[in-house]
């Protein structure tokens, strides 16, 4: 059982996409090349700015902790990143990767780490920012639920026991 629930978390996390974006983009070119808002117009990522903000972080920063509330999904622009549940390494993602998504969803605490290998420029989305603008643009919420669900089921798949 717990092999099951260790493949079903690494599936959860393992679904990646590349990502194109230059060394330290700014936001609305980072948001323009990030896959999960490709299903939105040119002005509701526009919208997006006052829920994310673009940082840095550096080779070895947990952006992620097990256990804890970040309040914080990202989009991993130009970094792989280990998985590790309970200390142990689950997968590495490499390019560009939804992470913290699942804490959205459902509001528990992180149920992995995530940690950069090296130093990557981060979209980070504001969960109640972000709730708050998908009450106020319905079809903002409905683009990125549709995204968020689409990238659940590909994770579900990845990690079935075959």
């Amino acid at each position: 059982m717990k092999k099951f629930i260790m493949a079903v978390i690494a599936g959860f996390l393992m679904t990646a996409t590349v990502c194109t974006a230059a060394d330290s983009p700014d936001l609305p070119m980072a948001l323009a090349q990030a896959a999960f808002f490709t299903g939105l117009t040119d002005a509701e990522r526009d919208m997006l700015k006052s829920v994310t903000r673009l940082r840095q972080a550096r080779a070895g920063e947990r952006i992620i902790t097990q256990g804890t509330k970040s309040g914080s999904m990202f989009i991993i622009l130009n970094s792989p990143a280990h998985i590790l549940v309970n200390g142990n390494h689950i997968v590495t993602l490499t390019g560009q990767t939804l992470v913290g998504e699942i804490e959205f969803l459902d509001t528990f605490p992180a149920s992995a780490d995530v940690i950069v290998t090296r130093d990557t420029d981060l979209i980070e989305v504001n969960h109640a920012a972000l709730t708050g603008l998908m009450d106020q643009q319905p079809r903002i919420g409905y683009v990125l639920m549709r995204e968020l669900a689409r990238i659940a089921a590909q994770r579900l798949r990845a990690g079935n026991p075959k």
